[in-house]
């Protein structure tokens, strides 16, 4: 398996272990309404409540890291500034291994979240020899279901079911391996 210890480019983009030294700046991002509507269940009360997370998420990157059994997370940075803009991770799921990810609202809409899913899945897949990687999102997701076709992840399925502790339609996608590339 792997260590989670280094940067992965993604254009504008690079993808990085978290830090504790990013606990505001995971916090702030909680906050937002796009969190609140898709991901309530990673909103946190306090910094303090972030910084449990993250420490959580960081303690997963030990060796042999593996998203079969434990969370991956990367941090999403912009290259330029080094501004930490959201997370792209890999998680288990009842179908092997699942993509999820988020990008801060300041951000969006300018092709960062299609980058990061596309240079952490291409990564997971070649680091973890996976044989795919699923995404599931909520339907009325638009945004997040483009990013998911955008990076060539096929559906598969479209059921009612509860996804961040919410009862919604949920699509979920899947890429081979042999489609990377």
């Amino acid at each position: 398996m792997a260590t989670l210890d280094h940067i992965i480019p993604a254009g504008p983009l690079f993808l990085r272990p978290f830090a504790p030294s990013d606990t505001r700046a995971i916090f702030r991002l909680s906050q937002e309404s796009g969190m609140r509507t898709w991901l309530p269940d990673q909103v946190y009360r306090d910094e303090d409540s972030a910084l449990d997370v993250l420490s959580y998420l960081i303690a997963q990157y030990a060796s042999p890291a593996d998203p079969r059994r434990s969370p991956c997370v990367l941090g999403v940075c912009l290259s330029a500034s080094r501004e930490l803009i959201g997370h792209v991770g890999f998680s288990p799921c009842p179908h092997g291994v699942e993509v999820g990810f988020a990008i801060g609202e300041a951000h969006q809409r300018q092709g960062h979240a299609t980058r990061a899913v596309s240079a952490a899945t291409a990564w997971a897949i070649a680091t973890f020899d996976l044989a795919a990687v699923h995404g599931v999102a909520a339907q009325d997701n638009l945004a997040s279901c483009k990013v998911l076709e955008a990076c060539g992840f096929q559906p598969v399925d479209l059921q009612r079911r509860r996804m961040h502790g919410v009862e919604r339609m949920v699509r979920t996608c899947v890429l081979a391996a042999d489609r990377i590339g």
